[in-house]
């Protein structure tokens, strides 16, 4: 692993549906299918390249470590960046959807924990794009080698 600094590790495109209204508080969800319900609310896009089965290796490897994520997701002008962790628990093996959590839950769907952000705290605007079924989205994830904080303490010698 080693890695000192932010790097890609792997990325889903996806696709907007009118059906994404981007409300649910605890997660954000991408799935292969084509449709959804609008009680989804968690599906932010459809038709998704990937699902935790068909993430790479390298980061499969560096999510089962417990490391630091940072997540990118992307919607034409708009984007949107927040972080979680990986955990051991996780196998990563579910072949249609991928869950980013805020709670510490696990299932084959589940590629990462403790969350930053849900599909609620999105911008309304990066929201409204992926409503668009013509709109394509982004899912990257960079390596996070320690959590973010905003919080800066000076200290004196």
């Amino acid at each position: 692993m080693g890695l000192s600094m932010k790097e890609k590790l792997d990325e889903i495109v996806f696709e907007g549906h009118p059906n994404v209204t981007g409300l649910h508080r605890n997660t954000i969800e991408v799935t292969k299918d084509s449709e959804i319900s609008k009680k989804a609310d968690c599906i932010i896009g459809v038709n998704a390249t990937k699902s935790c089965a068909d993430l790479n290796m390298s980061l499969k490897d560096w999510i089962r470590s417990g490391s630091w994520l940072e997540f990118e997701i992307i919607a034409g002008m708009q984007s949107f960046t927040f972080e979680g962790r990986g955990s051991p628990k996780l196998d990563l093996t579910d072949k249609r959807e991928l869950v980013l959590r805020k709670s510490d839950y696990v299932s084959s769907r589940t590629a990462a924990l403790n969350c930053s952000h849900s599909a609620r705290d999105l911008p309304r605007a990066l929201v409204s794009r992926l409503k668009d079924p013509g709109a394509e989205g982004k899912l990257i994830f960079r390596s996070l080698p320690h959590p973010k904080t905003d919080s800066f303490v000076w200290t004196l010698p």
